[in-house]
């Protein structure tokens, strides 16, 4: 890895081989161009012929899938100080990595950043905070494409994506949240810095995540792995939030059984 007065960063892409077309003809490459390594790994198939499309950086085949897996991969076979952890479908913003390292080089020291997403109109993906450090309840707002990790503290800490959560697992989400209260409860320094870095078309966030048992059954997951007075407190409002949004009690019941039954998985 690169002397820490200039650190060094890994852009990650996780895709999948089934969209390695529209992903070559429509992501917006020139901002890697700052980048110290960018790992682009194809999930889905071993056709090494593909490769052709990616000459330009580092390419990881892989026949399996999940997005957890994929970060793992990257956390593995990367070779800088820091890792962006991102999608094949995000647009990246002009100058947003050498944004970043600037950010990087102030607070060299922290875990894991966290950046700022917007919609393609520019407006915010989310409400993000004005705090500078972040505590334990930042958990519950982070996107994983809005993640940047010290590669140092995750390896001594032994820390990784957990591979039963997140797209192409069983329980397709909250794979970033248990990732980074994984960093904080190993004392990890959490920054956010406050810049829009990239973009992603609108998505019905609330009604896909609250109308899905998998990802219902995740998120009760992730209540359990919070624990304490405040992860039931906020198992309570996701209870309640299913049910407005849902409008079906029985889906409800995915959260409860996510809750109950996280025992060998977180």
């Amino acid at each position: 890895m690169d002397n820490f007065s200039n650190p060094s960063i890994t852009v990650s892409i996780s895709t999948i081989a089934k969209n390695l077309d529209r992903f070559c003809s429509s992501f917006s490459f020139q901002p890697l161009e700052d980048a110290d390594e960018v790992i682009i790994i194809v999930q889905g198939s071993k056709d090494k012929t593909l490769q052709s499309k990616l000459k330009d950086y580092t390419v990881i085949f892989d026949d399996q899938l999940g997005l957890s897996r994929s970060r793992n991969i990257a956390i593995e076979k990367s070779k800088s100080d820091f890792i962006w952890f991102l999608d094949d479908d995000v647009v990246l913003k002009s100058n947003c990595i050498k944004k970043l390292k600037k950010s990087l080089k102030i607070n060299k020291y922290a875990s894991l950043f966290t950046v700022r997403m917007s919609f393609l109109d520019d407006s915010p993906y989310k409400n993000y905070t004005n705090k500078k450090i972040l505590g334990r309840l930042g958990s519950l707002k982070v996107s994983s494409v809005e993640l940047v990790v010290s590669k140092e503290f995750v390896l001594k800490n032994n820390i990784r994506f957990n591979e039963s959560l997140g797209l192409g697992s069983k329980f397709p989400s909250t794979e970033e949240n248990v990732f980074y209260l994984d960093i904080f409860d190993e004392g990890g320094l959490i920054i956010h810095l406050p810049e829009f870095l990239l973009k992603h078309e609108f998505i019905n966030r609330k009604e896909a995540h609250f109308s899905n048992i998998s990802i219902l059954k995740a998120k009760g997951m992730f209540c359990f792995r919070y624990g304490g007075l405040l992860g039931f407190l906020i198992f309570i409002y996701y209870l309640v939030k299913c049910i407005l949004i849902s409008k079906n009690y029985k889906l409800s019941l995915a959260l409860f059984k996510g809750y109950r039954n996280s025992d060998g998985i977180i």
